[in-house]
């Protein structure tokens, strides 16, 4: 089971699309936390209108077939409402479906066996535009994300450090929170590393410091991993001590 998906937003509404097909449009009034303006907002619907457009089924029975195909997603099959047992039986005496129908129907609609491998998509809606995009679908590739807090050093009284936080991503800019592999540091110019200079990500992220050595001129941090393409980091390194 996937258990309950939480959307956090301060938009106005999410849009949610399944291998590009509306599934439903979600707004702060459906949080639980009513308290709150812009309350976490659980993801309660994975099939849209597919039942009612591709099966060839009454609206009462789309309707109670599709409750509990989503109570199986999010809660599993030993965890289902009480709810979901009198649906079935109501499927059983009024329309004649067999537990094998339900399986059919779980692996075409929840489990998309057989077919392509599934893509989320999320909009937010704010005055009525999209203003956020985001996907979510298996990973074909990965790149890196190294981003220094400050490019510009100037040593002093002491060096001069920056911050470089890394990441992996995925083709969509997700974060890869399985990846833990090594990440090997180096440099050159007049920068130097305050730590190890291979690293493991941990949920996919990680980061290094770097620090001026004295010298003046143009340092850059070279970022290498496995599978994925080398970043470089330029830094402008100036020498004021006195």
């Amino acid at each position: 089971n996937r258990g309950t998906i939480w959307i956090f937003t301060n938009a106005d509404s999410v849009r949610m699309y399944k291998n590009d097909r509306f599934l439903k449009e979600y707004t702060a009034s459906d949080s639980p936390y009513k308290n709150l303006s812009h309350g976490p907002i659980a993801v309660d619907d994975f099939i849209g209108d597919a039942i009612e457009k591709e099966e060839d089924f009454k609206p009462e029975q789309a309707r109670k077939v599709k409750y509990i195909l989503n109570a199986a997603a999010r809660y599993g099959l030993s965890d289902l409402p009480k709810g979901v047992y009198l649906a079935a039986l109501k499927l059983i005496l009024m329309y004649h479906m067999k537990p094998t129908d339900a399986v059919a129907l779980y692996n075409r609609y929840i489990g998309d066996w057989g077919g392509t491998s599934t893509s989320y998509r999320f909009e937010a809606v704010k005055n009525g535009k999209v203003v956020k995009v985001v996907r979510k679908e298996p990973v074909t590739s990965m790149h890196l994300s190294a981003e220094p807090d400050h490019q510009n050093l100037t040593e002093r009284n002491t060096y001069e450090a920056a911050e470089i936080r890394i990441r992996a991503l995925d083709q969509n800019d997700n974060i890869v929170s399985f990846y833990q592999e090594p990440v090997v540091l180096s440099t050159e110019g007049p920068i130097a590393i305050i730590g190890p200079e291979i690293i493991s990500l941990q949920g996919g992220m990680g980061g290094t410091y770097v620090r001026t050595t004295g010298e003046e001129g143009v340092g850059i941090l070279k970022i290498k991993a496995a599978q994925m393409e080398e970043q470089r980091i330029l830094f402008e390194v100036k020498n004021d001590r006195k």
